[in-house]
């Protein structure tokens, strides 16, 4: 059986997640397809989307190379709009908050950080919780090692709030190797959760 090749070098993410559900979308079940990306933050979210859907998946590294094998199974839902993320039912009283920056609002720094803080407190105990919490842009630096916030945002996972963090913004500000809390994510992975949302709340 012949390999689908997806060549997602030097593409911005999300286009490689996207690329990938196309070749899936467009395959037969077990057809093997080879996914190659030169960006590690795009790497681990087709392998995130892969595995969530139930696809064995076997990757190798050269240089800056990322090689991503695996077989479509018969799991439709991969095929069409599975997503990494934990969708919220359309319609339903779920609510996802957005933190564009490290601080909220358009004042003093000093003030932005205390209402940050103020905000994510807040988020352990509203009722009822969001869904998601989105970081992107200079929001990713509330789940920098050493953010005075890290801790927050384990409790606001424990809690069953899914934390989601730009990939690419992540990458931008070189800070790959200091998150250890959230689920590094894409775009498109963002834009899904959403519009699949009761509302957005944007501070």
């Amino acid at each position: 059986m012949p390999t689908t090749l997806v060549d997602a070098r030097g593409q911005l993410c999300p286009k490689p997640l996207i690329l990938t559900k196309q070749a899936i979308k467009d395959s037969t079940p077990d057809a093997p397809i080879t996914v190659l990306v030169d960006n590690e933050t795009s790497c681990q979210n087709v392998e995130r989307f892969l595995r969530d859907n139930g696809m064995a998946v076997q990757t190798t590294r050269d240089g800056s190379i990322f090689t991503i094998r695996f077989a479509r199974n018969a799991n439709d839902m991969a095929a069409n709009d599975a997503s990494p993320a934990r969708l919220p039912p359309v319609g339903n009283a779920s609510y996802v908050v957005s933190l564009a920056s490290d601080t909220v609002g358009r004042g003093p720094p000093e003030l932005g950080a205390i209402l940050t803080k103020g905000l994510l407190e807040t988020l352990k105990a509203v009722s009822p919780a969001p869904s998601h919490l989105v970081l992107y842009s200079s929001g990713v630096l509330l789940a920098v090692d050493g953010s005075p916030h890290v801790d927050s945002l384990r409790t606001l996972e424990q809690r069953g709030i899914q934390v989601l963090i730009c990939g690419t913004c992540v990458d931008y500000y070189g800070k790959n190797v200091e998150i250890h809390v959230g689920t590094i994510s894409n775009m498109l992975t963002i834009l899904e959760v959403q519009a699949a949302a009761g509302k957005v709340i944007a501070p």
